[in-house]
């Protein structure tokens, strides 16, 4: 059981040996077509093994956020081919969104298209609303939210559970697709 536990342990840690500037741009190669996040690529990315496999980026910027951390899970199906790496989930902890009228827009356009069908978790995060003077007008602290297509059921879900005005709130949205 031993040997099995480290062999184990030993394939887990194949990606640490894959180049770090290669592992960089193919995650942000991979978040762009499938989830539509666009990072910057400048920020530190350190591969985990623990809870599950996961590339962790720190302190990284998107469009309309700045991510402090941002865990890209991965399938552990074949790490001997490093071509193939699938990403399965996406957590997005202790981020700052900054969202103006037109990003409202642009996320109705983008919920008539499905949301991708891997789980995309946001814990810890703030929402600042922005009028057309770049002045925040508010502030929503997200203590839990996430969003995903649900292929049973054929629509787009998010939830998020926060607090706005120190009054808690739930937004539970469903897109028919």
């Amino acid at each position: 059981i031993i040997a099995v536990l480290f062999i184990y342990i030993f394939y887990l840690s194949i990606p640490l040996l894959y180049d770090k500037n290669w592992v960089q741009n193919r995650i942000v190669t991979k978040l762009s077509d499938e989830f539509n996040i666009n990072l910057s690529n400048s920020f530190d990315i350190s591969y985990r093994i623990l809870p599950k496999p996961h590339y962790l980026i720190k302190d990284t910027k998107t469009t309309f956020a700045e991510i402090k951390d941002l865990a890209v899970y991965i399938s552990q199906n074949n790490f001997f081919n490093k071509d193939r790496i699938i990403i399965s989930e996406i957590v997005i902890k202790e981020a700052n969104f900054f969202l103006l009228k037109d990003n409202f827009i642009t996320f109705y356009k983008n919920s008539e298209n499905k949301f991708s069908k891997k789980k995309i978790t946001i814990s810890n995060s703030n929402i600042f609303f922005k009028d057309n003077l770049n002045e925040v007008i508010s502030i929503i602290k997200i203590s839990n939210a996430f969003l995903f297509f649900d292929e049973k059921n054929l629509f787009n879900i998010f939830d998020l559970k926060g607090k706005i005005f120190n009054i808690p709130f739930e937004l539970n949205y469903q897109n028919i697709i």
